[in-house]
């Protein structure tokens, strides 16, 4: 699915490699915890987005840092 998903949105999967490889054997059956300093800090000066709070954010367009 992850690979279709990418494929419709003409991403490079060379890119996605290194994350794919998460899943060739499956994945844990929970997220695990975190206290989400980002989150904290995003309440704590009155950010509208927790991206505003993160040294690099993430997106379609932003894989890598």
């Amino acid at each position: 699915v992850l690979v279709k998903q990418a494929k419709e949105k003409k991403m490079n999967l060379q890119h996605l490699e290194w994350y794919l490889k998460f899943f060739k054997y499956g994945v844990p059956p929970h997220g695990g915890f975190s206290i989400g300093l980002e989150r904290i800090l995003m309440q704590m000066v009155g950010l509208e987005n927790v991206r505003e709070a993160t040294l690099f954010p993430r997106d379609t367009k932003r894989l890598l840092p």
